[in-house]
């Protein structure tokens, strides 16, 4: 593995922090001026402020492919000084490191999805099929009000699955091979590719969607593979199978825009014995799309609570996993 400037020891004791405590307190809601010194939001805020300026329908489909690429430039020209000063600051002190792991937490995003994901699942139990359609709509961009409760359970299994690659392995993988660097400039190109609005892939969001494809596919067999071992520990789920679809549908496309791989959500499919993906309702039409595993498509609430168990028990190994390759980074 190629790590950080000889600090990878350091590096992936904060990443196992990063993961406890946001697995602790992920949910807390800060007050909103607080929120608002978020990174992540930051540079979220910073891409859609360049979408806003810069993304305009009247320009030519070569300036608005030039425009994206400038604009990625730009963010990596932020993200990448910022990272190395931190880094620095970290070479000498104490605070340094504390400002590492606040990055690290504020990126490494595992307990928001779990409790979007939970929050339904009891809508879909015990509450009303409208209800449970509003707790989904953080979670997907399709029209919710086209929902049955199968495709409601299925929108909550698949949007923990994306989540886990984009929000858990990507940031966990990236920082653990290049440090805070790896760490920003993954979220920097899934931040403007995450803003961008249907359509706009081929043109201004071509930069950001290439690059976020380089970061993601990676992450993709790392979650894949997470899914797979923890499918082991988890009632019910099966680790062979969840091999088997990684591999066999593993190269389809987990959303109708190609903008995720499937690879995560062949394992979780396998492990579960479902099928996730397929056709998206949007509001004014139905986008085709592959189907993914070979099971039921039908889900239920329960098919949500394994979903749900399999999530975390991947975090889990995915912390083994960091800390496993401390203690044979220590033998060396």
């Amino acid at each position: 593995m190629l790590l950080f400037l000889g600090q990878s020891t350091e590096i992936l004791i904060l990443l196992i922090a990063a993961l406890a405590i946001d697995a602790y307190a992920g949910g807390f809601v800060w007050p909103r001026s607080l929120s608002r010194l978020n990174p992540a939001h930051l540079l979220g805020r910073l891409a859609r402020w360049f979408d806003d300026r810069l993304n305009r329908p009247e320009r030519t489909p070569r300036s608005l492919r030039l425009r994206g690429w400038v604009v990625l430039l730009t963010l990596l020209a932020v993200t990448i000084p910022a990272a190395l000063a931190v880094h620095g600051l970290a070479m000498t002190s104490g605070f340094g490191w504390a400002l590492a792991l606040w990055l690290m937490v504020a990126f490494v995003t595992l307990r928001r999805s779990y409790d979007l994901a939970e929050n339904a699942r009891r809508l879909l139990q015990g509450g009303t099929l409208a209800e449970a359609r509003l707790s989904v709509d953080a979670l997907t961009d399709r029209d919710i009000f086209r929902l049955d409760e199968h495709a409601v359970a299925r929108v909550a299994v698949e949007a923990l699955t994306e989540r886990f690659v984009a929000w858990v392995a990507a940031p966990l993988l990236w920082t653990a091979l290049f440090g805070l660097p790896g760490l920003l400039v993954q979220a920097a190109a899934h931040a403007g590719a995450h803003i961008l609005r249907r359509g706009d892939q081929a043109l201004y969001g071509r930069a950001f969607t290439l690059a976020d494809r380089l970061f993601q596919t990676p992450a993709a067999w790392l979650a894949g593979l997470a899914f797979a071992i923890a499918a082991i520990a988890v009632p019910t789920a099966k680790p062979l199978a969840a091999l088997r679809m990684l591999l066999r549908d593993g190269g389809k496309a987990a959303r109708p825009d190609g903008r995720a791989d499937g690879r995560a959500l062949g394992a979780m499919a396998g492990a579960l014995d479902l099928s996730l993906g397929g056709p998206r309702l949007y509001a004014a039409l139905t986008v085709p799309g592959e189907w993914i595993g070979s099971g039921r498509a039908r889900l239920q609430p329960d098919d949500v609570r394994r979903a749900l168990m399999l999530y975390a028990v991947s975090g889990v190994v995915l912390a083994g996993l960091l800390a496993a390759t401390i203690v044979i980074s220590l033998r060396l």
